[in-house]
């Protein structure tokens, strides 16, 4: 029996891809992933020579790499060299998207980028939105990964798939352990942050306490930003978003000794 995740219906209502061609900034570089033949995925690395960390990041279903040339300098002073991932159709991207292939394809990111010598000694694995699933799906898949943190992420793939005007009322066992955000967190063991929006009427701030509630491990820290929603999540007053990253990753640094 197909699954409804696989379905065009379905895939088409969940990714929004537009090509992308404007001009790399001056402190990055971008990097093809061969995700099968003939595919690949496009990434890019913001650089910083002072960099204690990596962090690996999947964006939302509305958005592509360069969305966030004018924000990476933010994460950059947090200590790390940034890694925006596109989905397949994204940006600069071959192919076209589907839930099962971006996890499929976190992997192959995942595998290049340390065979290549690209990533830190500590890595973060981060995901927004949609981008969750991803971001999930490395950490349990790669447990030598450093840290996790999940921006207004889904947990429960029901409501989402309510969301794309479509319905089913239970998960077969497959779907349950691909994309059920969270069922799947249970398995990570690392520190984790899970951030929302209060007022996010797109995935609920309840999904984010569901999934703080599953999680098992023992450094986990769940940050309900007051006064923002799904988009304008960074904009949290008294540095609420940048704040919480901060104080997350100065332990993550200090536990490492880096």
């Amino acid at each position: 029996m197909n699954s409804i995740f696989d379905s065009d219906q379905f895939n088409q209502n969940l990714f929004f891809p537009r090509p992308d061609r404007s001009e790399t900034p001056n402190n990055a570089e971008n990097i093809f992933v061969e995700v099968e033949s003939n595919c690949k995925v496009h990434v890019r690395v913001y650089r910083s020579l002072a960099a204690k960390f990596s962090i690996i990041f999947f964006h939302g279903n509305g958005e592509v790499v360069a969305d966030y040339n004018e924000i990476a300098g933010y994460f950059i002073a947090l200590g790390c060299e940034l890694i925006v991932c596109d989905f397949r159709g994204y940006g600069r991207s071959d192919g076209n998207p589907t839930l099962r292939l971006a996890l499929i394809d976190a992997s192959a990111i995942y595998n290049y980028l340390k065979d290549n010598k690209l990533l830190k000694g500590v890595v973060c694995s981060m995901g927004r939105s949609l981008g969750s699933a991803p971001a999930i799906e490395l950490c349990v898949r790669f447990p030598e990964i450093t840290c996790c943190v999940i921006e207004s992420g889904y947990a429960d793939p029901i409501p989402l798939v309510a969301r794309r005007g479509l319905h089913i009322s239970k998960l077969t066992d497959e779907e349950n352990e691909l994309f059920n955000n969270s069922d799947k967190i249970r398995f990570i063991k690392c520190p984790i942050l899970i951030m929302h929006g209060e007022d996010d009427s797109l995935i609920s701030p309840r999904e984010a306490q569901l999934n703080y509630k599953n999680s098992c491990s023992n450094k986990k820290t769940l940050q309900i930003l007051k006064g923002v929603g799904h988009n304008d999540i960074m904009m949290a007053k008294e540095n609420g978003y940048f704040g919480s990253l901060s104080v997350f990753f100065n332990k993550i640094i200090n536990d490492n000794k880096i």
